[in-house]
């Protein structure tokens, strides 16, 4: 179901198994051919906004943790999608045997550099990081580079830049249960140092992963994670990332599932997730402006036979929201909106209001 909040000239990309990328406009479904776009498995979209346009990042291959999975992009320049391009592939270097590609996570930083960030490996328990740097806005990328042990970079959601320029990057671990954690990253022209914190849940509390951050100000930052229990869970730094609180439990139902939260323009938060604690049978867009207390604002899409997962949000420099989500983990729907339109019905005892 196309949102009401939509702009007329809305975007809607899919991504099919055959090779075709659509943009909807008013209803007219303009489409272009995607060479080499054969595989069956699509997910896990991450978007950023460069001087040439969105560029669009995914995993792609038979299906999730396949050795064939590479890192694939997309180019838009406000009115179709470029053909899909490989940009990251991983062999081993004792035998050369592929192994697949994770999560990857687009990243601006200040000195101009565009940092792509990834995991490699069989499985979440056993994966390590990856990064690649461009110098031209993610039309050529340097060769990979194998992140420290321990340090996996960005999983699946974006980074955040620190008043002192480095990067404070949302990640997770899950060979000793889910566990969140956060990595500091200080980018140099060539190499890049990294730190990070201790895990920050316990996972007989909370099992946690994929956590998404909001920069309320210099000193307050909020952290929102996607957990196994069926609701969101959040922690807060008050002294600008030093130190972190305890992590609790939110009042909104979220499955096991991929969200993205993003902060505004106008100083309101927003996040993309399932509103249900089980299914992934629609996707929501909710707005707070304490990321607190939460106002509905839009079911995007839904359907009984349909699983809407992993969204990527952000606002561009003309105050248009972005958001790309999967469907079917093997074609994207690409959403553009107004927020100057976002008015919304509070989320009262995590019930999702009558719009």
């Amino acid at each position: 179901m196309i949102s009401r909040l939509l702009k007329p000239w809305i975007g809607s990309m899919h991504i099919f198994l055959g090779m075709l990328l659509c943009f909807t406009t008013q209803g007219a479904n303009l489409k272009s051919d995607i060479q080499n776009l054969s595989s069956p498995y699509n997910d896990t979209p991450n978007i950023i906004e460069t001087k040439d346009g969105l560029l669009l990042v995914w995993a792609s291959g038979s299906r999730p943790g396949y050795a064939d999975v590479t890192i694939q992009q997309s180019r838009w320049d406000g009115k179709t999608w470029s053909p899909p391009t490989m940009v990251a592939s991983h062999a081993t270097k004792k035998t050369g045997a592929q192994q697949a590609c994770w999560n990857p996570v687009l990243t601006k930083v200040s000195n101009g550099q565009l940092a792509l960030f990834y995991q490699v490996g069989l499985s979440r328990e056993t994966w390590s990081g990856r990064m690649k740097i461009s110098y031209d806005g993610g039309h050529s990328w340097t060769q990979e580079r194998k992140l420290r042990k321990g340090i996996h970079g960005p999983i699946k959601n974006k980074a955040i830049e620190l008043k002192d320029g480095r990067l404070l990057c949302p990640s997770a671990t899950a060979n000793a249960g889910w566990r969140v954690h956060l990595e500091f990253v200080t980018p140099f022209r060539e190499n890049w140092g990294f730190m990070k914190t201790k895990p920050l849940n316990f996972p007989g509390e909370y099992r946690a992963t994929e956590p998404s951050i909001l920069m309320h100000d210099d000193q307050n930052i909020q952290v929102l994670c996607r957990t196994k229990q069926g609701y969101l869970t959040g922690f807060w730094s008050y002294n600008g990332a030093k130190s972190w609180q305890p992590m609790e439990r939110l009042a909104i139902p979220a499955p096991n599932s991929g969200f993205d939260a993003v902060k505004l323009n106008d100083g309101r938060f927003a996040i993309v997730y399932n509103h249900s604690p089980k299914l992934t049978d629609r996707i929501n867009l909710a707005v707070s402006s304490n990321g607190k207390d939460w106002e509905a604002i839009e079911v995007l899409d839904q359907g009984p036979s349909e699983h809407f997962q992993n969204p990527s949000i952000i606002q561009t420099k003309d105050n248009q929201v972005h958001i790309v989500y999967t469907i079917n983990q093997n074609r994207f729907q690409h959403v553009q909106m107004d927020p100057t339109l976002f008015k919304g019905k509070p989320i009262a005892n995590g019930i999702w209001p009558i719009l």
